[in-house]
């Protein structure tokens, strides 16, 4: 990060060349938690403003997303996920995944109706290990928005192992929208977020048969409108020093418990 090109070096770059410089830059300004005051976040402004004059469509459109930018909020995500489309690159995750063989025995009949809503979850890496965990447990419906990847991408469905072919999804510009619509068709909603008000998990003696379960983004949560439109927020129990776990997690552990509540086995 320590190179300072100037406009005429700028210029003289691919489009691609450029998208990619912006890119490590503004992901070396996350990575490291700097503030909207800081040297390189003024670095990237004046790469920015090096490129208005750029002849290119998506430099421009990435120029739009910047200056929209006034913290290093959920404006600053959006702007994010504009250069790693631009990029064909998405958030990562590392993990590692065992491979076991498909089960092969008839399915479990679930027997509530369960569907999931992801609220701007930017990582293709934490979609698919969401699809593989919700068709572990038979869950009906995935319902993307926001920022959120989709199964359109190779890292989804490549840590998705299968999964994203196996339950039913589709993508909602308005989450809020979607909200009222399945509570005006009888789901209770639940939004799992580590709110002062949220009921823990495990306390949860029976479950609704109509669920919707909303989780939220990996460094905000769930945004405060959709927190206001959740019927109920519930928690995770958790004892160590990390108050939060990964999305993808957190998807795991509310899927087998909401499953399971006031089930006898």
């Amino acid at each position: 990060m320590n190179k300072d090109f100037s406009k005429e070096k700028l210029h003289s770059f691919s489009e691609n060349k450029i998208i990619k410089i912006l890119y490590d830059l503004a992901g070396f300004i996350e990575k490291n938690q700097f503030d909207f005051q800081s040297k390189p976040l003024f670095k990237l402004k004046k790469y920015h403003d090096y490129l208005n004059d750029f002849n290119s469509d998506r430099i421009q459109k990435l120029n739009k997303e910047f200056f929209k930018v006034k913290s290093m909020g959920y404006q600053y995500q959006i702007y994010l996920m504009h250069l790693e489309r631009a990029l064909g690159q998405t958030k990562k995750d590392y993990q590692f995944l065992i491979k076991t063989e498909d089960n092969q025995k008839p399915l479990e009949r679930q027997t509530k109706n369960i569907i999931c809503i992801l609220d701007s979850v930017r990582s293709a890496h934490n979609i698919g290990a969401i699809f593989r965990n919700a068709e572990c447990f038979q869950i009906n419906k995935i319902i993307l928005t926001g920022l959120s990847a989709t199964p359109d991408s190779v890292h989804v469905s490549k840590t998705a192992m299968g999964g994203d072919l196996l339950i039913n999804w589709e993508y909602q510009d308005h989450i809020i929208d979607s909200i009222k619509e399945l509570k005006s068709n009888g789901y209770t909603v639940y939004g799992i977020e580590t709110a002062k008000n949220a009921t823990y998990l495990e306390d949860l003696i029976s479950t609704p048969e109509k669920i919707a379960l909303v989780f939220g983004h990996e460094q905000f949560g769930i945004s405060y409108e959709v927190l206001q439109e959740c019927d109920q927020l519930i928690s995770i129990h958790l004892v160590g020093r990390k108050n939060s776990l990964n999305v993808a997690v957190a998807c795991g552990i509310v899927f087998h418990q909401v499953t399971y509540s006031g089930v006898q086995r």
